[in-house]
């Protein structure tokens, strides 16, 4: 009995002495390296006031083509309303997509005098440009982006007419959406300063025979959050619809001028 208890006890002994010089053996286990890559969303909203200058022609219905020459003193004289705003979203800081908005409501913007009456018309146009982007190089804040999307432009006419002749009132509507492709950029001078540019082209005849942008100027950031940008920016067009009578629209036009925005990164 006591030698049966004396060799289980040896055995266990054994036994136990061999795991521990396997554990002794066995290669500790390779820790791998914490490697988080930043795939965040960064968030730019930017309101902004442009002052502009239409410059073109346009023809609608039956009456002959007019030539535009509206200046920034006349479209704030007439305007009712205007909301201007850039908004952008980027991830893992390269790919992106951006939402500017420019509307201008101008009420009843040109009144006509006629004997015994007026002729009245109003303007209300809406340019909407939204894009996706990809970051093609980017070293520290500097970086160049191409970018793909398409332009809307809405343009609604009201004509009021009160003569001896006649009493009416038309409103004419026209919309339409441009495919556009283009590049931008922001490169830091100094600290605090920066450059920005963008150009594109749009349209191909698809819908309009031609549209453009272009855009440029300086930045100043406060921080990391917030910046003031100083810029130009115009804006072209070549569009007809096509039609004939009453139906008729053509819009090739330039709108253009300096802008001052504050953007807000988040």
């Amino acid at each position: 009995m006591k030698r049966s208890a004396f060799l289980l006890i040896l055995a266990s002994l054994l036994t136990g002495g061999a795991q521990a010089a396997d554990l002794a053996q066995a290669p500790a286990p390779v820790e791998t390296p914490d490697v988080r890559v930043d795939r965040t969303w960064k968030f730019v909203v930017a309101p902004y006031l442009l002052a502009p200058t239409i410059q073109g022609n346009s023809r609608i219905g039956r009456l002959p083509n007019t030539s535009l020459d509206v200046s920034p003193g006349t479209i704030f004289e007439n305007l009712q309303f205007g909301a201007m705003g850039h908004f952008e979203a980027l991830y893992d800081n390269r790919f992106g997509a951006t939402l500017d908005v420019a509307y201008m409501d101008l009420g009843k913007g040109r009144s006509f005098p006629r004997v015994g009456g007026s002729i009245d018309a109003g303007v209300k146009q809406l340019v909407t440009e939204a894009f996706f982007g990809y970051r093609f190089w980017h070293q520290d804040r500097n970086w160049a982006e191409a970018y793909a999307g398409g332009r809307w432009w809405y343009n609604q006419l009201k004509v009021s007419a009160n003569t001896p002749a006649n009493t009416f009132t038309r409103t004419i509507t026209e919309q339409w959406i441009d495919p556009v492709i283009g590049v931008r950029g922001q490169v830091f001078v100094a600290p605090k300063w920066s450059l920005f540019g963008s150009g594109n082209v749009g349209g191909f005849g698809l819908v309009s025979d031609f549209t453009w942008g272009l855009q440029g100027g300086v930045g100043y950031h406060f921080n990391d959050r917030v910046a003031l940008h100083l810029q130009y920016k115009a804006t072209g067009v070549d569009y007809d619809n096509g039609k004939s009578g009453r139906s008729a629209f053509s819009y090739d036009t330039v709108t253009h001028g300096p802008l001052m925005g504050v953007a807000i990164s988040f």
